[in-house]
């Protein structure tokens, strides 16, 4: 196997995150691990005794059923009405079909990193070589338009509906973040070394600056203005900011320094830092919480409860407003959700799926199967219609042909 194909090979492993995984990791490890879910995208968070600053952690009641539609959560225990309920549920897509994007310059190898609520727009970049620097793309419907960044392991994150991009690349280590309009990519003002992570609908941008070996939680305004720190409970902490929405809303994942637990948090616009509660699993009480995604009030991620060889796992989806957890099938390891709170992610560690309020749709390879090679989606449209991903379209296991792939659902 060439130095490419153990890259592609490494980057199917790594789409899973299973029970044996550290129950504690520094801010840098955990960022790395949630790049590689949402891609991979980011994991990461805090711990919560003595903060006065930051909300109060309740447990909020969860219960998963393997393969059956996904579960109504149960209100917050505090802080909202215990009649409150979420909406009716809307009929999700029940079939998909695979299609491979096109790749610029006739490359194969290819991934996708992202794609806008609409689904007009995808994400992803291309291997041409087995060198550092890689070439990124952005699809347009069917047509791809090569962007290119210094550095290296350049990365779009994500894009708003107006087809503005944000993403990272690399400079002797240190990452730099960028935002890329109408083809040119500039780099984000106010930040010596950092990282853009998401973008709003209206252009607020989010994700990380570093202070020496810490990443604190940022947002831009807009493309040309300056990076503002997030308040932070106190001065150890630190973080990353991962979704914002129009309204304001951030979230992200803080620790209170390396080592310690990792949970999520909420920024409603121009507030202090909020924990959010943790889930209560069908093993008890989540011990973390780490989101992956944030969109229309959702947000998506991943669960965890215990140490070493009793942590076990649990997707999740928090709504915001409602204050409500509702589980996802525990197959599923989520890398995406959209506003009506579908998610995307890896089923069974080999297949790509999309669990909706109907249940768990896996995701075939081209020609209509699943189960056989692997594949990842990393994006999905708010109506459900369009998930981004890749797939490998070789059956050999020393062959590795990792293609970008647009899922059309209905």
């Amino acid at each position: 196997m060439t130095n490419d194909e153990e890259h592609f090979a490494g980057l199917l492993r790594h789409l899973d995150d299973g029970p044996d995984r550290p129950s504690r990791v520094d801010l840098p490890t955990a960022i790395g691990e949630a790049r590689r879910r949402r891609r991979n995208r980011r994991t990461f968070t805090a711990s919560v005794a003595g903060v006065a600053a930051v909300a109060a952690v309740a447990a909020v009641p969860l219960a998963v059923r393997a393969d059956r539609p996904i579960e109504r959560g149960r209100p917050m225990a505090t802080g909202t009405s215990a009649s409150a309920s979420l909406p009716p549920p809307s009929a999700g897509p029940t079939t998909c079909t695979a299609e491979l994007l096109p790749i610029p310059g006739g490359r194969s190898k290819s991934l996708v990193t992202g794609g806008d609520p609409t689904g007009r727009y995808l994400l992803g970049r291309s291997f041409p070589d087995q060198g550092l620097s890689h070439p990124l793309i952005i699809w347009d419907g069917d047509r791809a338009h090569d962007v290119r960044l210094p550095g290296s392991y350049q990365e779009l994150t994500d894009i708003s509906p107006s087809g503005v991009a944000v993403g990272t690349a690399y400079f002797g280590g240190r990452p730099q973040p960028y935002v890329v309009r109408y083809g040119k990519a500039t780099r984000l003002p106010g930040v010596g070394a950092g990282e853009a992570t998401a973008i709003s609908a209206d252009g607020r941008i989010v994700g990380a600056r570093q202070d020496g070996d810490r990443r604190l939680p940022v947002l831009w305004s807009g493309p040309d203005k300056p990076a503002v720190d997030l308040p932070l409970p106190g001065p150890k902490w630190e973080g990353i900011a991962i979704g914002v929405d129009s309204d304001g809303t951030v979230v992200g994942m803080i620790q209170a320094g390396p080592g310690a637990a990792i949970k999520a948090v909420v920024w409603r616009s121009g507030g202090k830092p909020e924990l959010l509660p943790l889930p209560s699993t069908t093993d008890g009480t989540a011990t973390e919480f780490h989101p992956v995604t944030f969109q229309g009030g959702w947000i998506t991620g991943t669960a965890y409860r215990g140490d070493g060889d009793t942590r076990s796992v649990h997707a999740v989806r928090y709504h915001l407003a409602r204050g409500e957890y509702v589980p996802l099938p525990p197959k599923l390891n989520p890398t995406a959700g959209n506003g009506r709170g579908w998610v995307v992610g890896r089923v069974d560690r080999i297949d790509a799926g999309l669990a909706t309020d109907d249940g768990l749709v896996r995701l075939p390879d081209l020609d209509g199967r699943t189960g056989r090679y692997g594949a990842g989606a990393v994006s999905i449209s708010d109506d459900g219609q369009v998930i981004g991903g890749q797939l490998d379209t070789k059956s050999g296991q020393h062959t590795i042909d990792m293609r970008a792939v647009r899922w059309r659902c209905r």
